[in-house]
């Protein structure tokens, strides 16, 4: 009868200890391997979502095409430092001024390491090239290669201009600072391209380009009246 007694806790022990051994680590393993597989199942939901943004970025461009080849050349991928002069000079000779000293100084990535070049497209800075330059002509030609340098096809800011009289001559020597701007080619992380927060995007913002076009179809330089300014060249006495 004590035997009977004994049997039942002693088999819920038994129980018990084989659950601890055996089903219990094999239970923990089954969790771990079920998390894992969830995590699998977001990330692959993931990458599925980031390649379907993809599919769209790259319809939205075909569909572009000339917002995306306006984008490339107001902002270009290089330097073109060839471009710009062949651009001053063509202004120049078209204006009727004699450009009689120019200077580019080209702003280089001065980073150590190739990662520089492979940062995520949202930290990428847009790199310039800066051009002294010094003109003579008369007002009006001078004017003329301003107003072009506003309507180049290409990013520019002008931030400095001095114009002043030459001795013994009719000639006006003007002194300028114009910055063009462009944007290295950006090349990802070979080890998780699809990191880069570009690819969560499911559409492009062409506010920019749209300014861009409009800025272009206006005028250049405000043409100086007479009767707003007292005279069309203020530097005639």
């Amino acid at each position: 009868m004590r035997l009977k007694i004994l049997f039942f806790p002693l088999s819920l022990g038994i129980s018990l200890m084989l659950f601890i051994w055996f089903i219990n680590p094999e239970y923990s393993q089954f969790k771990e391997a079920k998390k894992e597989l969830e995590t699998q199942r977001v990330a692959l939901q993931e990458t599925l979502k980031k390649k379907q943004n993809i599919n769209n970025l790259v319809s939205i461009l075909d569909s572009n095409s000339s917002k995306e080849e306006m984008t490339l050349e107001y902002f270009p991928c290089a330097e073109k430092e060839e471009e710009i002069i062949n651009m001053l000079n063509h202004s120049a000779t078209s204006s009727g001024i004699a450009l009689i000293n120019f200077k580019a100084d080209i702003e280089k990535n001065n980073s150590k390491s190739s990662s520089a070049s492979q940062k995520k497209v949202s930290e990428k800075s847009a790199l310039s090239t800066k051009v002294s330059l010094e003109i003579t002509g008369s007002y009006e030609s001078i004017r003329s290669f301003f107003d072009q340098l506003y309507r180049m096809k290409r990013i520019n800011n002008i931030s400095l201009v001095e114009i002043s009289s030459q001795p013994e001559s009719e000639s006006l020597l003007a002194k300028g600072l114009v910055t063009f701007e462009y944007l290295p080619q950006i090349k990802l992380s070979l080890d998780n391209k699809l990191s880069d927060p570009i690819f969560s995007l499911e559409n492009f913002d062409f506010k920019v380009v749209d300014k861009i076009a409009d800025l272009s179809s206006q005028g250049g330089v405000s043409k100086l009246e007479a009767n707003a300014v007292g005279r069309n060249n203020p530097f005639m006495p």
